[in-house]
């Protein structure tokens, strides 16, 4: 149960909670993804104050990262028990133990990377009044095909308001150089996870709203995308078909992937994450002003 306390819950404070029901993230993460709410936060120091808020009143929790980020070791943030109660109701199925305690050393990395990527996929859709309207959490959703099967670091769907009925699905892979690039013996090989998302993602049809992406992410250097990315051109049946979009963790984070065409899909195109066309883009220094990328 909650702590009693004198703090008025806000529409941003369930923003707040929102966002860490979708990853970890540290202040600055949360300081970045606050761009798309409905008041963004002004300065991290104001949101580290209304997190310090969020622990009193017993919705969140913070643990210290063993990495060295920001200048200094951060701490990330999760969600309590009441914390999510608060966003799906009391009656609300718990999920397991570990969605609410510390994460395991060795997954700072790797989970502070998917992090830095939602809140600035968040921060920057929002520039181009795109919303991420769905997402599912590392390894919380299997899809399956005959006797394979494949865990996403994430899922998640971005979609313009004023077109709900055509949305852009993606999954989530950041890589961080742990895993083969080839090997059909290796069950964590990216071969293998290749070989199931092209059998998987082929049984939708082409203008079929749930037909997504793989998104595939690495922390290392772009010859291992590129390797990736010519891996999955040979492993795929139909080489036409677009299954993977590639790009730099450090490249995705340096830019704006809506406007600029940073990503590379597995048959050689330079892609921004979805077409953005002529929709209006807000602008911090000119009000509101139309670009076609």
């Amino acid at each position: 149960m909650a702590k009693r306390n004198t703090t008025a819950l806000t529409a941003r404070d369930l923003e707040i909670l929102t966002c860490l029901d979708r990853t970890p993230m540290t202040p600055r993460q949360l300081h970045v993804a606050s761009q798309a709410f409905c008041q963004p936060f002004a300065a991290e120091a104001l949101v580290r104050r209304r997190l310090g808020r969020l622990r009193e009143a017993g919705f969140a929790n913070a643990f210290p990262y063993s990495l060295v980020s920001e200048g200094r070791a951060p701490k990330y943030w999760k969600l309590t028990r009441s914390g999510y109660r608060l966003i799906y109701g009391v009656n609300a199925t718990l999920p397991g133990r570990r969605y609410f305690s510390e994460v395991s050393v060795g997954h700072h990395v790797h989970t502070h990377a998917i992090a830095s990527l939602v809140a600035h996929f968040v921060a920057t859709a929002a520039r181009h009044q795109v919303e991420m309207d769905h997402f599912a959490r590392e390894n919380s959703l299997k899809l399956k095909v005959g006797q394979s099967h494949v865990y996403p670091d994430g899922a998640f769907r971005l979609v313009y308001p004023s077109q709900p009925d055509r949305p852009f699905p993606f999954v989530l892979e950041l890589d961080n150089g742990s895993e083969r690039v080839r090997s059909s013996r290796d069950t964590e090989s990216i071969e293998r996870k290749i070989r199931t998302y092209d059998l998987h993602q082929s049984r939708y049809k082409r203008d079929d709203p749930a037909r997504y992406l793989v998104l595939f992410v690495t922390t290392r250097s772009e010859r291992r995308l590129e390797n990736v990315l010519s891996t999955c051109r040979a492993l795929i049946r139909n080489p036409d078909r677009t299954l993977f979009l590639g790009g730099t963790l450090d490249r995705l984070l340096s830019g704006d992937p809506f406007a600029d065409p940073m990503l590379q899909s597995n048959n050689g195109i330079m892609r921004t994450l979805i077409p953005v066309g002529k929709h209006r883009i807000k602008s911090s220094v000119s009000g509101v002003v139309d670009k076609t990328p």
